[in-house]
């Protein structure tokens, strides 16, 4: 093999690596799934939502009501959150009817945390290219490259489920309108509520026409 040969050994081995690192970086993204919503419900026609997170954490509860009430109020809907009406838990079935009775809520949105998902995804092992120096009979001393690879392991990750379903409140009886699932990494979640509510779960409820767009006033 020529000289010319072994000096772009290197280069080689660093755009393998790059590649690698890169795939591996993709095995897991944020998404929706398990998406459903009645195309029979008027868009539009929800003003008055009361947002109830089923969370044990009152801390939590907390920031996942308020971050659907503040993504709500920015498109022009009235939001309340539930710890408001009920700090010490969440509402049962009795609390939210007579909270219904008392505030005429036409809609009720419930977001309650699944059962966390184990994902693995295998990483490659890498090739790259290291100097090797001999010595031959005569005492010269003579550099190459040789090709050397990396073992693959394996990668397990935390994936978040979060559940999200609005419900209407009319005379008969209301039903169920929407429905959806945040499939997220865990390490993508923490501290980031907010932005799972504005950037992942919002932007669906108003493409199917549950409430209006961002800003919207009526």
């Amino acid at each position: 093999m020529s000289s010319t040969s072994w000096t772009l050994w290197p280069l080689r081995a660093v755009l393998i690596a790059l590649a690698l690192s890169g795939a591996a970086g993709c095995a897991v993204q944020s998404q929706m799934t398990n998406g459903w919503h009645d195309t029979t419900l008027a868009s539009g026609s929800l003003h008055n939502v009361l947002v109830i997170a089923i969370r044990k954490d009152p801390v939590r509860r907390r920031a996942w009501e308020d971050a659907f009430s503040k993504a709500l109020d920015g498109r022009g809907v009235s939001a309340t959150s539930s710890y408001r009406l009920y700090a010490d838990a969440s509402p049962d079935t009795d609390d939210v009817i007579a909270a219904i009775r008392a505030h005429d809520y036409d809609a009720v949105l419930v977001c309650t945390r699944l059962p966390d998902e184990a994902t693995s995804h295998y990483v490659p092992g890498e090739s790259r290219a290291e100097p090797v120096t001999s010595q031959d009979y005569y005492g010269r001393f003579h550099s190459h490259w040789i090709n050397v690879q990396s073992a693959g392991y394996t990668e397990t990750d935390t994936v978040v489920q979060v559940q999200t379903e609005v419900y209407t409140t009319r005379k008969d009886g209301g039903r169920l309108v929407w429905s959806g699932t945040l499939r997220t990494l865990e390490s993508t979640l923490n501290g980031t509520v907010d932005e799972a509510v504005s950037r992942r779960i919002m932007p669906e409820l108003e493409r199917q026409g549950v409430f209006p767009g961002r800003n919207h006033r009526s």
